[in-house]
C-alpha cells in the first residue's frame, strides 16, 4: 500500500510515524487547508503489524475509528497501555506532549483531526474566555461522541477530493466547530457569554458580501471576514447567520451557483470557463456541485433552459 503525499510543505505527523522502508505502509490522505489539518488512514492487511512513534508537539490528535481497532499495544512515556473501547464509531484523544508509541496488528481505518494548542487558544481568546490547560481524557480508552463523529465524517468527501476543491472558508467553518466542541466538552472552558441575537450592521453585511463575491473560490479565511467587519469570529458567524439565514460558506455556494446559472443561460462560454469564473476548482468540481444542487448537469440545464 502507498501513502498519498499530504498537501502543504511538511508531512503530517501520522505519516511520519508510520513511514518505513521495510514494510507496507497504510494508505493515507491528509488535507491541509487554512486552519484545518485532517487525515484518513486505512490498512486492509490482515497479517500486517504497523507501529510508530508519534512526534511530540504541543497538540492533540483526535481520532474516529471507522473500523474496530485491532489488537496492538500502546505505550505512553514508556508505560504500556492496553487500548480499550475502540469499537467502530468511537473516538480517542492522543496528547502529543507525551511520548506515545502505537501499534496496530491487523486491518484498521480511522479519521483524525490535528488539534494544536494555538487553535485552542484562538477559540478561547475569541470567545473572551480563560485559556484551557488541557483536554480531559484517558489515554488508550475510546469513547462515544456524536459531535466528533459527525464533524469528522463530514470531512471524508473533502479528504477524497483534496485541497483544490475544498475552500478555506469551509475548512475554517468545520475546524472552528470542532475546536470549540473539544474545548467545551473536554477542556475547562466555561460557556462563553451569550451574545445578543443581532445581525450585521448594513455596512458590515455589505463589506462581508463584497469580500465573498470577490473571492468566489472561497479563499478568504473566516478570520479575515470577521476582521473586515471589526468583529470576533464568533460574533461574525452568529451575526452573519442572523442577517442572511445562512452560514458564510453556504451563502458563498449559492452565489457561485447563481452566477453559473446566469452564464449558462446568457452566454455560450465553455463549461470549463464558467467553472473558473464561478470559483470552482475545475469543470469536474463544477459539474458535481451543480448536479448536486439542481439535479442535472450544467450542460443539461443549459439545453433545458434554451428550449
Amino acid at each position: 500500500m502507498t501513502a498519498e503525499t499530504p498537501s502543504g510543505d511538511a508531512a503530517h505527523p501520522i505519516l511520519d510515524a508510520f513511514r518505513a522502508h521495510d514494510r507496507p505502509m497504510p494508505t493515507m490522505r491528509t488535507l491541509r487547508k487554512s486552519t484545518l489539518v485532517a487525515t484518513e488512514v486505512l490498512s486492509d492487511h490482515r497479517n500486517l503489524v504497523v507501529s510508530g512513534t508519534l512526534p511530540q508537539d504541543d497538540a492533540y490528535i483526535v481520532t474516529l475509528h471507522l473500523r474496530a481497532r485491532p489488537k496492538g499495544a500502546m505505550a505512553a512515556e514508556g508505560r504500556r497501555i492496553r487500548p480499550e473501547n475502540f469499537a467502530a464509531g468511537n473516538a480517542g484523544i492522543v496528547d502529543l506532549r507525551t511520548r506515545l508509541v502505537s501499534e496496530y496488528a491487523g486491518p484498521f481505518h480511522y479519521l483524525s483531526f490535528y488539534l494544536t494548542r494555538a487553535a485552542l487558544d484562538a477559540v478561547t481568546d475569541d470567545d473572551g474566555c480563560r485559556r484551557i490547560s488541557a483536554l480531559r481524557h484517558r489515554p488508550g480508552i475510546g469513547f462515544s461522541d456524536p459531535v466528533v463523529r459527525h464533524l469528522l465524517l463530514s470531512l471524508q468527501p473533502a479528504l477524497a477530493v483534496g485541497p483544490a476543491e475544498t475552500t478555506a472558508l469551509y475548512a475554517d467553518h468545520v475546524a472552528r466547530a470542532f475546536v470549540s466542541h473539544m474545548a467545551s466538552a473536554y477542556g475547562d472552558l466555561r460557556s462563553p457569554r451569550l451574545l445578543p441575537r443581532r445581525g450585521l450592521a448594513a455596512w458590515q453585511e455589505r463589506r462581508a458580501k463584497e469580500l465573498l463575491e470577490a473571492n468566489l473560490d472561497g479563499g478568504v479565511p473566516l478570520a479575515d471576514l470577521a476582521a473586515a467587519c471589526e468583529l470576533s469570529v464568533r460574533q461574525f458567524t452568529r451575526a452573519f447567520r442572523q442577517s442572511t439565514g445562512q452560514s458564510p460558506h453556504r451563502w458563498l455556494v449559492e452565489r457561485r451557483l447563481e452566477k453559473a446559472q446566469g452564464l449558462l443561460e446568457l452566454s455560450t462560454r465553455p463549461l470549463a470557463d464558467i467553472a473558473a469564473a464561478c470559483g470552482f476548482a475545475n469543470q469536474s468540481h463544477f459539474t458535481r456541485a451543480f448536479g448536486g444542487a439542481l439535479g442535472m448537469s450544467p450542460g443539461a440545464w443549459r439545453r433545458e433552459r434554451r428550449r
